[in-house]
């Protein structure tokens, strides 16, 4: 058996990857992704640290400029600031597009 195939997990809900994992996100509707509320809590150099509005456990990073410029206001405006955006769960992680300010 090979262990580093056992070490696959789920980006969107850390469970290893397998064919039941596939079959619940099918089931659970995962599969399609949601669209989820974001704030910008931190800007660390060039980038901008995002929290979930309703689960400050779930975090990312992206790049600041590139951000503001997807919400359309300027970099300044960017902390603080709360946008939706829709993601896919992928075998290697989440998709985010869409951005939109909240």
């Amino acid at each position: 058996m090979d262990a580093a195939k056992d070490d696959l997990r789920c980006g969107l809900c850390g469970q290893v990857m397998g064919a039941e994992h596939e079959q619940n996100h099918e089931e659970s509707g995962m599969s399609a992704g949601r669209r989820v509320e974001y704030v910008v809590v931190a800007l660390r150099g060039a980038i901008a640290h995002c929290q979930v509005a309703d689960d400050p456990s779930r975090t990312s990073k992206t790049g600041a400029d590139l951000l503001a410029k997807q919400l359309g206001i300027d970099l300044p405006d960017l902390l603080g600031r709360r946008y939706t955006c829709w993601e896919t769960p992928t075998e290697y992680g989440v998709i985010r597009n869409g951005f939109e300010p909240a």
